[in-house]
């Protein structure tokens, strides 16, 4: 079996102008990325899908690696592929645990349901999984790390958000993330004014008690539930303080930046905002908040000391990221760059070299 501490011997697998390296598993159809050599730990999704190909999952790695970066730790973004039909599921998973146990074991190598997975069919990896509990937990229908992700992203949206008080946002790509945002926004004296999944898009005055019951029930179909439902990308189109964006990479396309002035975009997902938008959002003078910034919150709490409560680590959060944007806030090139430039000061301190290629959609 192949261990972490052989694979630095491995000549990269180069693809999109990258170097990462990649392993193909033996027992399973699928294969293992891992961005930075040499780090402490690699953590990332795990997917499962037959058609799934190594270079559509370069992002998915790069996001990690960056948050990792900006809260200074010697970790990498990593994921995990099983090409596999959904029906082969149980003897993948199986598979892998056994492939990889050594990895898994020593926790050098860690991983979260992705495409197609949940936590009982991943469950033969998870239960290997020693990062403190408390970031699963449930807070009203929603797992912590998802609390805290909406914690950074409010956070920075209160901060880009022009309005002061009574300020309206949309939330792009409405789910558990989602509803985390529209209850944080509540807190902060915000309204929800648009939502959209991949079903549509639906405007009004939505309080998260209202959201959350539309979600609970009808998943993406919740749009149908809130009043007259629009196209998806009609979203973009929102006149509002902030717009929060998080369904899937790039889905912030170049064509929808230009159709939302100079609104603060808040990412919540690995790349959900384009090269091509950040550079129409920037010409624009939109600040552009990174998903690898708004998404700190689970970093901390993922190996934060088993005392730590849910307040002090929702603190904790907001903390950290009012503190990064303090540093990158008012940069010639944006906040989205000088995030970038911060968390490859912190590669470069560590590494030969940075990886090339932002986590960009």
């Amino acid at each position: 079996m192949l261990t972490l501490g052989a694979r630095s011997a491995q000549t990269p697998l180069k693809w999109h102008n990258s170097i990462v390296e990649i392993k193909q598993l033996e027992s399973t159809q699928g294969f293992v990325i891992y961005d930075l050599p040499n780090a402490d730990t690699y953590v990332g999704p795990t997917r499962l899908g037959a058609k799934l190909a190594p270079g559509n999952a370069e992002m998915l790695v790069r996001h990690q690696t960056y948050a990792f970066a900006l809260t200074e730790q010697r970790k990498s973004g990593a994921t995990i592929g099983l090409k596999v039909d959904p029906e082969h599921t149980e003897g993948a998973v199986a598979a892998l645990a056994e492939e990889l146990a050594s990895e898994f074991e020593s926790q050098q190598l860690l991983t979260n349901p992705g495409l197609r997975l949940n936590n009982a069919s991943l469950a033969p990896v998870l239960h290997y999984d020693n990062r403190n509990p408390i970031a699963k937990s449930d807070r009203d229908g929603v797992a912590f790390e998802d609390e805290l992700v909406a914690v950074g992203a409010v956070t920075c949206a209160s901060r880009f958000q022009k309005s002061g008080d009574n300020w309206q946002v949309a939330i792009e790509g409405f789910d558990q993330v989602g509803l985390s945002i529209a209850r944080e926004v509540e807190k902060r004296g915000g309204k929800i004014h648009t939502i959209s999944t991949a079903k549509g898009c639906v405007s009004g005055n939505f309080d998260s008690a209202t959201l959350a019951d539309a979600w609970m029930q009808s998943g993406a179909n919740c749009v149908e539930q809130l009043g007259t439902v629009g196209k998806p990308w009609q979203v973009w189109n929102s006149d509002l303080d902030a717009i929060f964006v998080g369904s899937k990479p790039g889905a912030m396309s170049g064509e929808g930046a230009s159709s939302t002035s100079d609104t603060p975009i808040i990412a919540t997902s690995a790349a959900a905002v384009s090269s091509k938008a950040l550079a129409v959002l920037r010409k624009s003078g939109a600040p552009v908040a990174p998903d690898f910034l708004t998404r700190v919150g689970p970093v901390l709490a993922w190996w934060a000391p088993e005392e730590s409560n849910h307040d002090g680590l929702r603190d904790a959060t907001a903390e950290t990221v009012n503190g990064l944007l303090e540093e990158i806030v008012g940069h010639e090139e944006g906040t989205f760059m000088a995030a970038c430039y911060k968390a490859e000061a912190f590669m470069e301190s560590w590494q030969e070299k940075r990886p090339f290629g932002r986590p960009l959609g």
